[in-house]
């Protein structure tokens, strides 16, 4: 496979050219991305086949899979950073050499990411709530929950740039996240609307892709919440007998499309890091030259 001139890495495009690339490179490989990464699928459909039942039989545990959610997730997500990790240091995406080929460094530095965003996150949940408690004690409700979402829109302001500087540290050996994240925050900042438009046309695409193939589960759910609504009332559960492997089986389908829903928002990404990429080097260059 001879290596595609457009769809190189580190190629300064536009926001509508890097999802182009990136939904291109995804569906022409896709043979490949599959054989590699078909047995993890089947694994994050079984949780959200799990998940997904319980939603419906017993909503009180869904809580408890979350740990869980997390690691299979990022074990998928790591099956596409190698493909593109393959692609960035070869420029092309080759068929895996066994059916269940594993990239234990790209997992490992996939699931840290996860976990340093979720630190991040939970940082945040905690300032905007110590401050809504604050402001609820001084300000009249509307203009409390009206600061408290003008913190939240700040925060989401601050951490659109790390969809970056994320990709960036997965697909670059020998950083640290913290030094990556700190290092190459600006570089993210610097490009935040051509960040912004990458990030909210992939999650509208994606979002239409999910609500398609979510229609059974939607159903299921809303009868299921009925039924555990009736019972709580004192009504019998009005469910039939084989409602848990239905769900079961519906949800196991639909997470396994979902899987390869979610996988393909890294493609665009990928060329966006690329875009930034060459950005840099050229401004740099120029500066160089310059003086």
């Amino acid at each position: 496979m001879e290596k595609d001139k457009e769809d190189i890495l580190l190629k300064d495009r536009s926001s509508r050219a890097c999802i182009s690339a990136g939904y291109r490179l995804y569906m022409s490989n896709f043979k490949r991305i599959f054989r590699a990464s078909w047995l993890a699928a089947i694994v994050f459909a079984a949780l959200v086949s799990v998940g997904g039942t319980m939603m419906i039989i017993r909503p009180e545990w869904v809580l408890i899979a979350l740990p869980v959610t997390m690691l299979i997730d990022a074990l998928f997500l790591s099956y596409g950073f190698s493909a593109l990790k393959q692609h960035q240091q070869t420029g092309v995406i080759g068929w895996a050499a066994h059916w269940y080929s594993f990239d234990t460094h790209i997992f490992v530095r996939t699931l840290k990411a996860w976990l340093c965003m979720l630190v991040i996150y939970i940082v945040i949940g905690c300032i905007i709530g110590l401050a809504g408690i604050m402001l609820l004690d001084y300000l009249s409700l509307y203009t409390a929950l009206g600061t408290i979402a003008l913190i939240g829109l700040l925060a989401f302001v601050l951490t659109l740039p790390m969809t970056y500087t994320n990709m960036r540290y997965v697909l670059t050996d020998g950083t640290g996240y913290w030094s990556n994240l700190f290092g190459h925050y600006g570089k993210g900042m610097r490009r935040w609307g051509f960040i912004f438009l990458v990030v909210f046309m992939t999650s509208l695409i994606g979002c239409v892709c999910y609500v398609f193939t979510s229609f059974p589960a939607i159903i299921l759910s809303l009868a299921g919440n009925e039924a555990n609504m009736g019972v709580m009332y004192g009504d019998p559960y009005n469910m039939p007998s084989y409602i848990g492997w239905l769900s079961a089986l519906v949800f196991l389908l639909i997470g396994f499309i979902q899987a390869y829903i979610m996988l393909s928002f890294l493609f665009p990404l990928y060329y966006m890091y690329g875009s930034i990429e060459a950005h840099e080097q050229e401004k740099n260059k120029f500066n160089k030259e310059a003086l």
